[in-house]
């Protein structure tokens, strides 16, 4: 009788030491928390149709603050961002050696969103939810097996059924050469100053009238008051700067306009892949890149925080009914437009400002807007198509064909 008993408590404690051990399988995991992942973790939460999944979002960072400035334009009357957004502009400057324009966008408006509102918020939301794990650990590699996919970390190992990579690696396009790859970076101050200086009301989107010395480079300023503005020094080309060369161009740009009683309260840098490359071709059942690793930065202008929020959208939505994530990507003609254009873009970096003020300058704000958020009718980017000058574009358009058969 004691031998029974004793035998019966040895395969409880078994089990019950297998039950303790037996590894956690999640059903969504992601790496890194920057917009991309929390967007698409939000959306999953409102859908309502995910409560039984259960979500690991794995971030190096732990102190993820205000490290980036989102923009983009909306209907003045949206919502959704309000409690993030710091500003926004009912007017857009656009400027160059012989284009100045200022126009109101209405029913449009152009906001300025601070990363650091929107990441405690998410934070905060994710706390409240129990099937939502957030660990603060750097993903070092990640391989899919039959039933799902294993990711390795600096501390553990986990699996998963389906995972979401939105680590950017330089190298994957670098190393190609069949698509071009420009580089969108940028310096910016936020500064204050002790009289007014700025429009409070409009936001320069671009302005060209700095030198150019052979790329494409322009200043974006964004006032906040009449005493408080991002000033950024921004280039499209292939090459990154010395640190020192950015401030310098900020330095000539304040002083020409003439503000030299300023103090800067926060610096901002960054670096914003703009390239057509096929992202999606490193898609595999399990496995989907998103953000910017996975393509999801508009090619020709390097905005991405709106281009992601209609990826996310449309990624719940596909979740729903399908779980191969080769599935989910879909080219659209505006995929060759940004071909086409960083084409041109690649080859003759010096006319970036010429090719914008002819798009300024033959298309009202709205119809560019609408071209670029890829929501334009066939006949509005026909009319976009027809500011640029033909023959720079129809050559290179014989040189992708060339390619496309060698």
């Amino acid at each position: 009788m004691i031998e029974l008993f004793l035998l019966l408590c040895l395969i409880g404690i078994f089990c019950t030491f297998g039950e303790v051990e037996k590894e956690q399988v999640y059903d969504f995991t992601f790496a890194g928390a920057g917009a991309a992942t929390l967007q698409i973790v939000e959306k999953l939460l409102q859908s309502g149709n995910f409560t039984d999944k259960q979500l690991l979002v794995l971030e190096q960072d732990p102190n993820k603050e205000n490290d980036r400035t989102w923009c983009f334009w909306e209907a003045k009357t949206n919502t959704q961002w309000s409690e993030h957004i710091v500003k926004e502009w009912d007017n857009i400057c656009f400027r160059s050696t012989n284009l100045s324009l200022k126009e109101h966008i209405s029913p449009l408006s152009y906001k300025m969103m601070r990363s650091g509102s929107y990441y405690a918020s998410m934070r905060t939301l994710i706390k409240q939810h129990n099937n939502i794990t957030l660990k603060y650990e750097g993903v070092a590699s990640f391989e899919e097996h039959e039933s799902g996919v294993r990711i390795t970390t600096n501390e553990k190992t986990y699996n998963t059924k389906l995972f979401f990579n939105s680590i950017f690696d330089w190298e994957v396009v670098q190393q190609q050469k069949r698509y071009p790859v420009l580089q969108q970076h940028f310096v910016g101050w936020f500064i204050k100053t002790q009289k007014p200086h700025f429009d409070a009301d409009s936001a320069t989107i671009m302005d060209f009238k700095v030198a150019q010395k052979g790329s494409t480079r322009f200043m974006y300023v964004l006032p906040s008051s009449e005493t408080e503005a991002l000033i950024e020094y921004t280039l499209f080309s292939k090459e990154k700067l010395k640190p020192a060369a950015y401030e310098r161009e900020l330095r000539a740009y304040l002083s020409e306009k003439d503000i030299r009683d300023y103090t800067i309260e926060e610096q901002e840098a960054g670096n914003i892949p703009m390239t057509c490359y096929p992202f999606a071709k490193h898609n595999s059942k399990r496995i989907l890149h998103i953000g910017s690793a996975g393509g999801w930065t508009k090619p020709s202008t390097g905005f991405t925080f709106a281009f992601i929020e209609r990826k996310a959208t449309a990624l719940v939505d596909f979740l729903k009914s399908n779980t191969d994530m080769r599935q989910f990507e879909k080219r659209n003609r505006f995929w060759w437009y940004d071909l086409l254009f960083l084409d041109v873009l690649a080859r003759h970096n010096h006319k970036g400002s010429f090719l914008f003020s002819r798009m300024f300058q033959h298309n009202k704000p709205a119809r560019i807007f609408r071209f670029l958020e890829e929501r334009s009718s066939p006949k509005e980017e026909v009319q976009i198509m027809r500011s640029f000058p033909l023959g720079l574009f129809v050559g290179q358009v014989f040189r992708r064909l060339l390619r496309a058969f060698h």
